[in-house]
Order: structure tokens, then sequence, then C-alpha cells
């Protein structure tokens, strides 16, 4: 009877023993953080070099840091005001963490073995990342059901979904439950097997992303995979890396905020392949937001840069201005005055000045809440997003092209003449052009046009004068200013073949053409601009220099250009503009035997499709 009381006990104690394996220990801590242990009724509080089991859940308070690390040396921070289990992990530091809310930081040295597998999953109720040796952080916030990733080394798999493998109750409460003394041993090791595959076969599936380093990837409400990876505010990126400790300022909205500053980064970053001004495409869901944003630690929700922001050729971002900026000490966002941002709510004024403010306050709240697209991103169900289009701004980043088919009138008005009558030549042509906006590096685009016509004029109307070539060539040269989203500038040179009279010293009359070099310069303003469909006017003024052609010489003469047009965006990419434009400039011909002045006038209605490329 003895012998079988003291086989029992041993038994019990064993698997007690082999229940409460120490897998981690407490390598740094600050402020109040406790822990919850296997077995265990009550937490209790966590102190340096303490040891850490499997299914141990950790609890962080304000102003409150734990960092543990793993017996292979990996580690994981968590942040103030944050919970995670150690759902599942062996002594080769593999297995699983579960975030249940706030800030993860690890640093996960690389496994020698089964490199198809991630070596170390971390879960929360939206998302599920996988590692196989990286340094990373992320967050979740249970209020919005947001999950990000901040990449800083290596590369980290994420996707979207709760990967649950227990059935009812709530997310912490299934997480819970999987760590408890409710399940036995045999159920626990089932479960948390079968959870690892259903993370790892999701990581592996088409609809994750693989985010690297310096780049930003999140789980949110309205989009059905994870975002694509982009690259975020390069000084926000250097101010996390060297927050390790994840200190927070409780007086950061108090706090000198910075924008951007001019410091290298310590970090290698690889470049999105998403556009950097962001990205929707409805067929498969793909959704990039504007690369240079912020990262809100609290909330969890990513600050792209505004339309108006300018892209930078040197950090190979769009800067964020007027969009709140960043603690120069912590990383943390921080709003614009007179703003905060809730996780639910997004941009909310708490500005309790005069009712003049107070109402600045609203609407710049609303503004800046379009900017983060809120009805995609604070969303439980999927939100079918509208067609997003470039500002003007992010098209003077872009390279674009376009091709016009036109119809064209030319008046031709003959007059002056010392040996003709005063005639009038009217006829109609087609034309077709080429533009090519180039990509630049803000506010200043070099442009280059080609144009081809085609005009004949009725032989009976142009009697005594005489036709050649009926083709005119042209091609434009030169640079776009960008001033506002409602107006921009140009100066161009344009070589242009255009008509006039001529007769030769045997008075042979001909209509011929010549190449003159016009040195223009324009503006082009917006009177209505939506997200689809805008209506702008241009108008330009060019000067020509005299010139010999042939037989006469062309005084120098002006052009003006008056024109419009209406252009549709049928996606992010592709627009049909209809453009309406007016030319007039007038020739004074001379030579020892003719002389005569040309009005000449043309019109031209054309249909343009265009293409960012």
């Amino acid at each position: 009877m003895h012998k079988i009381i003291f086989c029992i006990l041993f038994l019990s104690l064993n698997f007690k023993t082999l229940a409460k394996v120490n897998i981690a220990s407490v390598s740094k801590i600050r402020g109040n953080v406790s822990v919850l242990s296997p077995g265990d009724h009550k937490a209790h509080r966590l102190k340096l070099n303490d040891q850490l089991a499997e299914d141990a859940s950790v609890v962080t308070y304000k102003n409150s840091f734990v960092r543990i690390v793993f017996k292979d040396g990996s580690s994981a921070s968590l942040g103030p005001m944050s919970k995670l289990i150690v759902t599942k992990m062996d002594e080769k530091g593999e297995g699983i963490i579960t975030l249940l809310k706030g800030q993860l930081r690890s640093k996960v040295s690389r496994s020698t073995e089964n490199k198809k597998k991630h070596k170390f999953l971390v879960r929360t109720k939206s998302a599920a990342l996988g590692v196989r040796g990286t340094e990373f952080q992320t967050i979740y916030n249970p209020s919005n059901n947001i999950t990000n990733l901040l990449t800083y080394e290596g590369e980290v798999a994420i996707s979207k979904g709760e990967h649950r493998v227990l059935a009812g109750r709530s997310y912490e409460e299934r997480a819970s439950a999987l760590s408890s003394n409710k399940l036995s041993r045999s159920q626990k090791h089932r479960l948390k097997n079968k959870l690892t595959n259903v993370v790892e076969n999701s990581l592996n599936s088409e609809k994750a992303v693989v985010v690297k380093g310096g780049q930003f990837s999140s789980s949110i409400g309205g989009v059905k995979s994870a975002t694509l990876p982009v690259n975020i505010s390069p000084t926000q990126l250097n101010i996390l890396y060297a927050n390790a400790d994840l200190v927070e300022n409780q007086s950061a909205s108090d706090a000198v905020a910075i924008v951007d500053d001019s410091k290298p980064s310590t970090l290698k970053i690889v470049q999105q392949d998403a556009p950097k001004e962001g990205l929707y495409d409805k067929s498969s869901s793909k959704y990039a937001q504007k690369s240079g944003g912020f990262i809100d630690i609290k909330s969890g929700l990513y600050i792209p840069p505004a339309k108006d922001s300018e892209f930078s050729h040197t950090k190979k971002t769009y800067i964020a201005k007027n969009v709140g900026g960043i603690d120069p000490v912590t990383g943390q966002y921080i709003a614009p005055k007179g703003l905060a941002l809730d996780a639910e709510r997004g941009f909310v004024s708490k500005d309790s000045g005069s009712d003049e403010q107070r109402k600045r306050s609203l609407a710049q709240a609303k503004a800046l809440n379009d900017v983060i697209e809120k009805d995609v991103v604070i969303k439980n169900h999927e939100y079918e997003k509208p067609v997003r289009v470039y500002s003007q701004l992010e098209l003077f980043t872009k390279d674009s092209i376009s091709v016009q088919l036109s119809s064209i009138s030319n008046k031709i008005e003959h007059s002056n003449s010392n040996t003709t009558a005063n005639k009038v030549f009217e006829e109609s042509g087609k034309g077709l052009s080429v533009g090519w906006n180039h990509s630049s590096s803000g506010k200043w685009q070099p442009v280059t046009n080609f144009h081809f016509k085609n005009i004949r004029f009725s032989s009976t109307e142009l009697t005594p004068f005489s036709q050649g070539s009926s083709n005119l060539f042209g091609v434009d040269i030169g640079m776009r200013r960008y001033l506002s989203e409602r107006f921009n500038f140009s100066a161009l040179l344009r070589l242009h073949q255009n008509f006039y009279t001529a007769a030769s010293e045997a008075l042979v009359y001909r209509l011929q053409k010549s190449t003159f070099t016009n040195l223009e310069i324009g503006g082009q303003f917006f009177i209505i601009k939506s997200k689809r469909y805008d209506i702008d006017i241009s108008l330009a003024y060019a000067f020509a220099p005299s010139k010999t052609a042939r037989d006469v010489e062309i005084e120098s003469s002006s052009m003006l250009s008056i024109g419009g047009g209406f252009r549709y965006w049928a996606n992010d990419f592709l627009w049909l503009k209809l453009n309406a434009l007016s030319q007039s400039t007038s020739y004074d011909i001379k030579s020892s035997h003719y002389t005569a002045t040309d009005d000449n006038s043309m019109f031209n209605l054309g249909l343009e499709i265009g293409f960012v490329l």
C-alpha cells in the first residue's frame, strides 16, 4: 500500500515538474509587471531573473516593461499596458506567443533546423506573424481589432485572421483556456499542434505578405488581407528602433513634435514593392497606404502623409507634414494641436476654445480622417473602398503617358498682300498627340510632347496658292511647376510646324510650312476637382523670334492658347479626358517681291486616354 501511494505521489510530482519546465527568464524589468504561472489561481508580481514556463500569462501596467529571454537567446519585450500568453514554447525557442493586447518587440535568433517552417509565431485576434530570425515590433489593439507589424531586420510574414482552434467564448477566453488546467495534457498537446498547423498554413497562403526591414503592414477591418508592406517615416523608424525598452512619454502631447530629420538610418531599409503613393486593387483586395507615414503606438493606426505631401528621392518616401509629428525621444505619434487620435473614432477634436477654434478643429479632424481612410481601417467588416485617384502633387512624382486623337479646324486669314487679294482658307483635319510627364522629385516635373497634324486645304479655295505637304509635326520639351492642388505653371520650348503663304521671284504662290521655335509660359487651373473627375482651364503665351524661310522673311510673332478639359478617372491609374484648345497667331511675311499678313487660328477637339505608370 505504501509503495502504491509513493508511486502516485512520485508520478504527480513528476508530471507537475514536467508541466512547469522553465523556458525563459526575466532579463530586464521596469515598473509593475505580473505573471500568472500555469497551475496557479492568483497572479504574482514578476521580478528580475524570475523563470517562466509554457502557458505563463504576463501583464504589464502603466509605465511598465519586461523583457524575457528564451533558452535559445531569443527575446520578447512587452510594452506598457500589454498582455501576452506563452502559448507554446520549447527549449529551442520554437513556439507561439499569443498577444492579447498592447505592444510586443522581439528579437528571434535564426533556427538551423526545418527552414520551411517559422521558428517563432505570434498570434492576435486579427492576425498571425511568422518569424524565422529577425527583429520586429507588433501592436494589437482590441478596441479596433487592428494588428500592425514593423520589421527592423530580416523578414516577418503576416496573415490576417483569428486562427482559432476552440469554438465559442471571447478571444481572450479561448486563448486563456488553451493554456489553462481545464484541458488535459493530451488535449493541450493536440490543440497546440493544430494551432501551429493552422497558423503555418495561413502564413504560407496567398493572403499572407512578407514584411522586410523598414517596412510596415497591418491587419485592418475593411480589407480582406493584410495590407501590402510600405516604408514608414525613416525618422520614426530610427527612433522606435533606438527605443528598445519601449519607453513611453506620458506627456507626449506636450512635447515638441518633429516630422523629419537629416540623420542617416542605422538600419538597412528594403524598399517597398507597392506604389509609394498607395494602392487599392478591388479585384485582388490588395491595399497599401501611402509611404512615409507615422505609426500610433496606442491605437495601432497608421497616419499616412496627406495628398499634398512632397516625395523625397533621398529618403525614397513621402514626407508626412501637416498630419502631426513624433516625439523625438520615444518615437510616439503626436496629433496636431487641438486634436486627439482615438482607436475607434479616428481623429477627434479636443479643442475647448472659442466656437471658431472648435469649428476649425472639427474640420481638421474630418480632413485627417479622410487621410487615414478611417472608413477602411476602422471597420469590423469588409469595406469596398472607393476608387482612389492621385492628387496633383502625387502625379508630379509619377511617370504618365497620354495619347490624344483630335479633330482640327485650321483657319488662315490672308491679307495686306501687295500681289494677291484678301482670302480666307479654312479646312478641317486630324491630329495625334503623345505626352509624357516624367517622374520627378517633387514640385518640378519634366514634360515631353509629340504632335502630328494632317490638314489638306481645298485646291479651289487656295487659288492662286498651291499646297505642298499637308503634314505638320511638333515637339515640346520643358517643365511643369506644382503651385497648389488647383494650379500649376509650365515653361516649354516648342518646335512646331505651321502653314504660311509665300511667293517665289516668278510669283508662284505657295502655302508652305516651316518650323517655328516658340518659348511658351502658361498655367493650368482646376475649376472643379473631385475623386473621379476634374475640369480645368489653361492659358499660355508663346513668343517666336523672326526667321527666314526659303523665299521670305517672317517677323517675330506671338501665339495665344486658351484651352480646357474634362477628365474622368476610370480607376487609380487610367483616365479619359475631353480636351478643347484654341490657338491663334499672326505672321507678317515679306520679301523683295511679296508681302502679306497671315492670321492663323487653329481649334482642336480631342479625346485623350492617359496611364499612370
